[in-house]
């Protein structure tokens, strides 16, 4: 098991031989005041690398961005950017917070950026409970038949909490075809909405999905929609059907 050094003691460590540098340049240290402000990253990273609880982060597999063998690329394969984003996971059942994180919603893999290395790592989905990028929050929830079902276990994105739970299932696929000597890709969004309502999954891709799922408030639900001029339109479904599943969660029960 690798050595845990306390915080503090690295730090002090750290300090010290920044002195020691400095006062053989013939240089006054720098009073211990200034040494009030936060550990920089480089600190920082030395500290985690040593933190076997922070090192289960850092033992997973490379992950390698299969989409710069492709010629040519139409859009990615990533949640929203492919830029890195902050986030935070539930891994092994330990909270990490501050990261730089990208979601492959291709292979639902989420991925992360070495501190001290330029290579990208997966984490494995088995010991990842949640995680959030950002500002997004993701749960891996298990298919289960007798609930009505969900398709498949995956990452969800939790979208309104409350007697509905509104979920979206992020993914994309990816088109390939030859042009002469080149391969092309064009990554494909497929995202599908589901719903949680007392103790059943919906699917809720669909005008008649929406209002099978809400029809036990369907007089409310067609008033609102009338007062704020609201369609099921396909380019605005999953926005329209936030504000429907919103509305309804906060309707006072009968």
């Amino acid at each position: 098991m690798p050595l845990q050094i306390p915080f503090g003691l690295l730090l002090t460590i750290v300090l010290l031989l920044a002195g020691k540098v400095t006062s053989a340049q013939g240089q006054p240290a720098p009073p211990a005041a200034a040494y009030a402000a936060p550990a920089p990253a480089a600190v920082q990273g030395l500290y985690q690398a040593a933190d076997p609880v922070s090192s289960l982060l850092y033992n997973g597999p490379e992950y390698v961005n299969y989409a710069m063998r492709y010629g040519e690329r139409l859009g990615h394969q990533f949640f929203l950017t492919p830029e890195l984003q902050p986030g935070s996971v539930l891994y092994y059942q330990q909270p990490f917070a501050n990261l730089q994180l990208r979601y492959d919603v291709v292979l639902d893999q989420v991925v992360l950026e070495q501190p001290t290395s330029p290579l990208m790592l997966r984490l494995v989905n088995e010991k990842l409970e949640r995680f959030t990028i950002g500002g997004h929050h993701f749960e891996q929830l298990k298919s289960d038949s007798t609930a009505g079902g969900l398709p498949a276990t995956a990452y969800y994105e939790v979208l309104s909490e409350g007697p509905v739970r509104l979920l979206a299932r992020r993914a994309k696929r990816r088109q390939e075809r030859i042009e002469g000597r080149i391969v092309k890709v064009e990554f494909i969004g497929t995202d599908r909405l589901y719903a949680y309502k007392a103790g059943r999954y919906y699917t809720v891709n669909s005008k008649a999905g929406v209002q099978k799922l809400l029809a036990d408030r369907e007089s409310e639900i067609r008033d609102y929609m009338r007062q704020n001029r609201l369609k099921l339109s396909k380019k605005q479904f999953e926005n329209v059907v936030l504000l429907l599943v919103n509305h309804y969660n906060q309707l006072p029960p009968r």
